[in-house]
């Protein structure tokens, strides 16, 4: 939100230098982000003054040119070069005199110097309006009335307005300081505290609505009190539309509104001055007289200002008619043809108090983010409906001529009453930090303007006005005290107490840093994806259970509004995604959760995924044939990443047209399994129209990295003692895997077996026999205490082969 200091000084006189103004509101929890001078012409006219031009002849080698001599208010006149058609001896023009800055149309600077034009000495420019931001003709240069005199500002001239604008960053819970007026008041109070001198806010005079001596018939009704708890407004007849004073322009335009005509300025002037937004209907165009406020039905087309047609929602609160038409989004936006127009002459004024929640959704739901919809959405002030109402009649009876021609209307049902909490000197100064008096919390309360009675000597009963809606607690009064009476001078303790928490060697964040460090240094890139998807994906899939999703009132897409219930359709989505523009190659990683319920109790999963798709790598004339990704080349990324973690030893089991994939394997330590990958199913892959093969690993994060922070290590001594290594063939059936052979071979090898590997595959019936297959295998072993002996050798080569043998059936080949 936008301040302007100058409107602040319209209702708090403020002694204080800018940059205490910014430290003030800081404290004071509005947060100043941006401070910046702003000025009705950019520039402020500086170096602009008023010429005499002396003479005028033409340039001797230009026909388009002129030479003049210019009176600036110097000792000297300036002899000036002047392009324009319309410049004469005589005249009173405004020169912009060497070093002024200047902008153009789209606020670029640029400079005046003095400089040579077709060999004739320039010492300044003539200038037209649109150079110097007054205008935006070029057909000439100004020529001014011969009463100003040479060396007149034009800054002082025009008496341009510089004011100090503060960018603050306005948080939700502050309903009380949407406004000039809000943030006056609170600025006020700290001073007051602060200095030790009462600092009033002065607001301005505001008449009461003079009642007319004949009412024009109008009717208002209001079908939804609780999305619109009251409704205030006035028939207003006689306007004249026309400009806004210059007053009302230069305030609205400091803090960037654009001036469109009085009335229309007026509800926006009121807005930031008072914080309830006011909404003019043309009189006029409101069919059968009537004002009612209520929903539509889902579906109903509403034409908006913006000549948009938003399909409206069920719970959108509308202003209608009295046919029923919609002709504004209640607290959000108006239509586009019940606004003001040049010929309105008749309006009604609305200023209601709209329903926070309600407003809030509407603007997110059709993304109609006014200024208007973020002060309902904070909680605007029920109480001040009237008196803004009261403001603006007086606004427009002054400035457009307008008259009241009804009864003033006020629906307020359940009048909202200011709220009542108690609040204890012993719990605020244990919540503080600071030894309160009871005098000291009282002034602060006053300045506050929060009226108060004092309950059995040790606190009081708080009355907290209704422009406060997120002050609804003890700890929340506490809070308003502490702002004002200043966090500076909460005290600092003498000593400072802490504790030593000792965390493991590989806590889970160094291990998830180490997994995506590994995975970056494979070529792999992170996604990022959000935890929402869509339940149509879910259409026709049996191993997702929708009894056990966790669904979410997303407002601003409906469709999208499923916390994932696992992450391999997400997964796909990101694929779809990057494959549609060309970039098939893909080697993800991510770090994300999953969401299910059990028992109505909500539960969240987090994995690491990985998935490759696309080559392996391009062709080339040092890599040759460009290679395919396939199922090995993700298995060898998992054991390569479970080794890098410490973790060699683990059960296997075998997925078919299991849980998305077509094929793959599952990895467990004893009860828990900890992962599963494998090839994506081609009817997942065709869903989202991959049209090429895509390979996944789910990983649990929970188990793996309790696994890694008992298996990783800091560092391995390379082991002082060779290596063996030994083949050996052997004929097992052809369904027989490598994972059972993997598995025998270390329960027969122990700790000495360090790699076990398959060099070669060999099929022959003729030769094998049928089902048959020869399978070569290299082993290696290693003994860290001592150089294996031939002896212990040949021991573990025959226990090994008589595991195979009784293991897997297997026949040693000779």
């Amino acid at each position: 939100m936008t301040v302007s200091l100058l409107w602040l000084n319209d209702y708090l006189k403020i002694s204080l230098t800018p940059e205490q103004v910014s430290e003030a509101l800081t404290s004071l929890g509005l947060e100043v982000e941006k401070m910046e001078t702003w000025e009705s012409i950019k520039g402020g006219l500086k170096g602009i003054v008023a010429g005499k031009v002396l003479t005028c002849v033409k340039h001797p080698d230009a026909d388009r040119l002129s030479v003049t001599t210019v009176d600036v208010g110097g000792e000297n006149p300036s002899t000036i070069v002047c392009g324009a058609n319309n410049i004469a001896a005589g005249q009173t023009v405004w020169v912009a005199l060497p070093d002024t800055e200047l902008y153009d149309a789209t606020g670029k600077p640029w400079t005046i110097k003095v400089s040579k034009i077709r060999g004739q000495r320039s010492e300044g420019m003539i200038c037209a309006e649109d150079e110097l931001g007054l205008g935006t003709s070029h057909d000439g240069i100004m020529i001014l009335p011969d009463s100003i005199a040479a060396g007149t500002k034009a800054s002082e001239y025009y008496q341009l307005v510089s004011d100090i604008l503060f960018e603050i960053g306005l948080t939700p819970n502050r309903s009380d300081a949407t406004s000039v007026l809000g943030v006056a008041s609170d600025l006020a109070a700290f001073l007051s505290v602060q200095s030790d001198t009462f600092h009033p806010v002065t607001w301005p005079a505001i008449p009461e609505i003079a009642r007319p001596a004949v009412a024009r018939p109008f009717k208002v009704t209001v079908k939804n009190a609780e999305a619109c708890p009251r409704y205030s407004g006035v028939l207003i007849s006689g306007i004249t539309i026309g400009p806004s004073p210059d007053w009302i322009k230069q305030r609205l335009q400091a803090i960037g509104v654009k001036s469109i005509n009085n009335i229309v300025d007026i509800t926006n002037f009121i807005l930031h001055e008072m914080g309830q937004p006011l909404h003019a209907f043309d009189a006029d165009k409101i069919t059968g007289q009537e004002i009612i406020v209520d929903t539509k039905p889902a579906g109903t087309p509403f034409l908006a200002l913006d000549n948009h047609s938003y399909t409206l929602h069920a719970e959108d609160l509308m202003i209608c008619d009295g046919q029923g038409a919609p002709m504004c989004i209640g607290g959000v936006y108006g239509g586009l043809h019940s606004g003001v127009s040049e010929s309105t002459t008749t309006i009604f004024l609305e200023s209601a108090h709209f329903n926070a929640g309600s407003v809030r959704r509407s603007s997110m739901r059709h993304n109609l983010r006014t200024e208007a919809a973020r002060r309902f959405e904070k909680g605007s002030d029920p109480n001040i409906t009237l008196k803004a109402l009261a403001r603006a009649v007086d606004l427009i009876s002054s400035l457009a001529g307008g008259e009241v021609a009804s009864e003033v209307f006020d629906l307020y049902p359940q009048p909202v009453l200011p709220a009542k909490i108690s609040l204890t000197l012993k719990t605020l100064s244990a919540k503080t930090g600071v030894d309160f008096q009871a005098a000291q919390v009282e002034k602060v309360l006053d300045a506050l303007q929060m009226p108060f009675e004092k309950k059995d000597g040790q606190g009081w009963t708080v009355a907290v006005p209704t422009n406060k809606a997120d002050v609804l607690r003890e700890i929340d009064v506490i809070e308003e005290v502490l702002r004002v009476y200043g966090f500076a001078n909460v005290p600092l303790p003498s000593r400072m107490h802490t504790s030593i928490a000792i965390e493991p060697r590989y806590n889970p964040h160094k291990l998830r840093r180490l997994i995506g460090n590994f995975l970056a240094s494979k070529g792999f890139l992170e996604a990022m994806n959000m935890s929402l998807t869509q339940p149509s994906y879910y259409n026709n899939i049996a191993w997702t259970d929708n009894r056990q999703w966790v669904t979410i009132h997303n407002t601003s897409n409906e469709s999208l509004n499923l916390l994932r219930p696992e992450m391999l359709i997400p997964t796909l989505e990101t694929v779809k995604r990057n494959v549609n523009r060309k970039q098939e190659d893909l080697r993800l990683f991510e770090f994300g959760k999953s969401y299910g319920q059990a028992r109505e109790l909500p539960h969240e999963t987090e994995h690491l995924v990985v998935t490759m798709t696309g080559q392996q790598h391009p062709s080339g004339w040092q890599t040759g044939t460009a290679r395919e990704i396939d199922f090995f080349s993700i298995k060898a990324l998992i054991h390569s990443l479970l080794l890098r973690l410490g973790i060699k030893s683990w059960q296997t089991g075998s997925l078919v047209d299991a849980d998305g994939l077509a094929y793959g394997f599952s990895y467990s330590v004893g009860p828990v399994q900890f992962l599963r990958f494998g090839k994506v199913s081609g009817e997942l892959c065709n869903r989202f129209d991959i049209r090429q093969d895509v390979f996944f690993a789910d990983f649990l994060v929970e188990p793996l990295i309790a696994l890694a922070s008992r298996s990783i290590t800091l560092y391995e001594e390379l082991n002082r003692f060779p290596a063996v290594v030994r083949d050996l063939a052997v004929v097992i059936d052809d369904q027989v895997t490598y994972e059972a052979i993997r598995q025998v071979a270390i329960e027969a090898s122990g700790s000495i077996l360090t790699n076990l590997e398959v060099f070669d595959i060999y099929k022959n019936a003729d030769h094998l026999g049928e089902g048959k297959m020869s399978m070569a295998l290299r082993f290696t072993i290693e003994n860290k205490e001592a150089t294996l002996a031939d002896k212990e050798i040949e021991q573990w080569f025959n226990k090994v082969q008589k595991a195979l043998v009784a293991g897997v059936k297997a026949e040693i080949r000779k």
